[in-house]
């Protein structure tokens, strides 16, 4: 099994981007926690709202671009069936 050739790049590319905006997700995370004791309420609560949409923009962004792909193969495989 080859986990890269012409017809999964697209793929692979997807899965990386998700993946490095996961990590920067995570980045995120671990200064809120490791470097905000100090800080006033408010910043740490303005931080955990902006971890808050940036988490739910990219669920909702990784599954509307995953069911584009689905949506595309789903017409490729019809359109290959005729």
């Amino acid at each position: 099994m080859n986990l890269l050739n012409k017809e999964n790049i697209s793929l692979r590319l997807q899965q990386l981007i998700i993946l490095v905006l996961h990590l920067i997700l995570l980045k995120w995370m671990y200064y809120t926690l490791a470097e905000l004791g100090t800080e006033k309420t408010s910043i740490v609560l303005v931080h955990y709202i902006g971890m808050s949409i940036y988490g739910a923009a990219l669920i909702r962004g990784c599954a509307a671009w995953g069911k584009y792909h689905y949506q595309q193969d789903l017409k490729q495989e019809k359109k290959n069936d005729q």
